[in-house]
């Protein structure tokens, strides 16, 4: 292995005052803006782009802005939490609702997508990494073709969140079992996670993936934890995906976030460096066009 692709996301998140006080996201658009724009130029500093899933209502809100970095290189996809999309119609997390609901709700989210932008969404994210085993063939029956919807290890009933087991490597969806590598003509961008760290709470168990928020995990130790197991699985695209949520302040050196955001990407580069492999940045269509220019195969059955 010569090089380490590194994938830096953020999903962006209607205004609190839209959906919930105690839900993620920023208190105004303004904020919103400034802190993708921190978050953007922190992700430069360490030579990585920056890819967005973005809720409906925020694209029409930010289209300016999302238009701006996406021709400076970022990748712009779709994310959606049910019960935040417009008038809270849906009580549900994505994979609560059956495939009908789910081809309901996202056309409905291109629908908006095409007014903000003129083009249609073609990568994908649910919101708490919600999904069942409907969701990617809902998407690929709307013309997506990429998703970073898998958490693996994040076991979270209530909101219809299982991903125990789950392939940790970028890797081709599969048609009826969404832990598995298949043949669908849809790319999946697992999360990186830490595998050799178990969280249980009451009614959740989860590997803590590299998103910058934890109050409570060294985060150093977290992303060189994942650079050396990405490494020592070796798989055919090696790739470390973090993300976060535009709710912090990206632009304030002091800010606790932005301070472990800084220590991850630091690490992320100092890992690679102790393996003798060098970090590239890549964004989310890049993973994808590198996993679906790979044939498609089957698994081979198990007699067991």
């Amino acid at each position: 292995m010569k090089e380490m692709q590194v994938v830096v996301t953020m999903d962006c998140e209607r205004p609190r005052t839209e959906t919930h006080a105690q839900a993620t996201g920023p208190r105004s658009y303004a904020e919103s803006e400034r802190f993708i724009r921190g978050y953007v130029a922190v992700a430069a500093e360490h030579g990585f782009p920056v890819s967005f899933f973005v809720h409906p209502e925020v694209a029409l809100a930010h289209a300016a802005l999302f238009k701006e970095l996406a021709a400076k290189g970022s990748t712009v996809g779709l994310h959606i939490h049910p019960w935040k999309y417009m008038d809270g119609r849906y009580k549900a997390h994505f994979g609560g609702l059956s495939a009908g609901e789910q081809r309901a709700i996202l056309s409905e989210a291109i629908g908006l997508w095409l007014h903000a932008f003129g083009t249609r969404p073609i990568y994908f994210r649910s919101g708490t990494y919600s999904a069942n085993d409907a969701t990617f063939a809902a998407l690929v029956e709307l013309g997506f073709r990429g998703s970073s919807t898998s958490l693996p290890g994040r076991v979270l009933p209530a909101l219809n969140v299982n991903w125990a087991g789950a392939e940790p490597d970028p890797h081709r969806a599969h048609r009826c079992f969404r832990q598995l590598a298949g043949t669908m003509e849809l790319a999946e961008m697992p999360v990186s996670v830490d595998s050799s760290v178990t969280v249980e709470k009451p009614g959740h168990r989860y590997h803590p993936d590299l998103r910058p928020d934890w109050r409570d995990m060294d985060v150093r130790r977290l992303a060189g934890n994942a650079v050396a197991q990405v490494i020592a699985r070796a798989p055919a695209i090696p790739v470390v995906n973090l993300g976060t949520h535009n709710d912090n302040d990206y632009t304030d050196p002091d800010d606790r976030v932005c301070r472990n955001f800084r220590a991850e990407l630091e690490e992320i580069h100092a890992a690679c460096a102790r393996a003798g492999v060098r970090p590239v940045g890549a964004t989310v269509d890049a993973i994808c066009d590198r996993v679906l220019a790979e044939p498609a195969r089957e698994a081979e059955f198990a007699y067991v």
